[in-house]
């Protein structure tokens, strides 16, 4: 009777006699070992047994077929009798579609906001450099949060802290999706963005729908593990 095997979190393929995690078996295409210790389902964190997380580890398969250079003597080439499971996707695919899919549910539950007097980015930004507000929201006050350029978004850094709730609502949505859309991790707009997100000392979340803060969510989710 044929043994059943279970796939191997880092190539797919059913090498494991038991289902993962935590069988601490060595693959024997890729040397990984299922110890368990990854973060969630993304495995970003460097675990006990591996010297690499799970998503380097499947980045290193696919570039020179072992999970870490020092196994590219004790790994096999698959056979023609190894089954990779259907549904197994690499971590930066499945990040990536999910990426995509969060651009989209955050410009849904976004699309109706509405500004409705609240402080634009550049009457915040006259705030903070004591310059006069009403003319510096003639700039802006008339564009939908779709339209705003991404330029603004990446100099209007410093911004959050001198808008009203309903402003911050409003232009929320647009940083989101401009973290999304280019990753610039060593922008300030990235992370003021992100940390203002977390605070959770101030009420403008009081503005936001349900499906509103759900998205919120996903995308704080999200990147985090990116």
């Amino acid at each position: 009777m044929d043994q059943t095997l279970y796939p191997c979190p880092c190539c797919g393929y059913h090498t494991l006699t038991a289902p993962p995690p935590e069988t601490y078996s060595i693959c024997p295409i890729c040397c990984w070992e299922d110890d368990g210790d990854i973060q969630r389902l993304f495995g970003d964190r460097i675990s006990q047994s591996n010297q690499v997380s799970l998503r380097q580890a499947q980045r290193n398969f696919m570039e020179f077929g072992a999970c870490e250079p020092e196994w590219l003597d004790w790994v096999r080439s698959p056979t023609p009798e190894d089954f990779r499971d259907p549904n197994w996707q690499p971590l930066d695919i499945i990040i990536e579609q999910r990426r995509i899919a969060l651009i989209s549910k955050i410009t849904l539950a976004f699309q109706n906001t509405e500004l409705k007097g609240g402080i634009t980015i550049h009457q915040a930004r006259a705030l903070d450099d004591y310059e006069d507000p009403e003319q510096a929201r003639q700039i802006d006050a008339h564009l939908p949060w779709q339209e705003i350029p991404d330029k603004w978004l990446e100099n209007f850094s410093d911004v959050f802290a001198f808008m009203d709730g309903k402003g911050f609502r409003y232009y929320i949505p647009a940083y989101m999706i401009w973290c999304l859309k280019y990753q610039q991790f060593e922008s300030n707009s990235y992370w003021s963005t992100i940390d203002y997100l977390k605070k959770p000392h101030h009420d403008h979340f009081d503005f936001f729908s349900d499906e509103q803060i759900t998205a919120i969510a996903e995308f704080i989710e999200l990147i985090d593990i990116t």
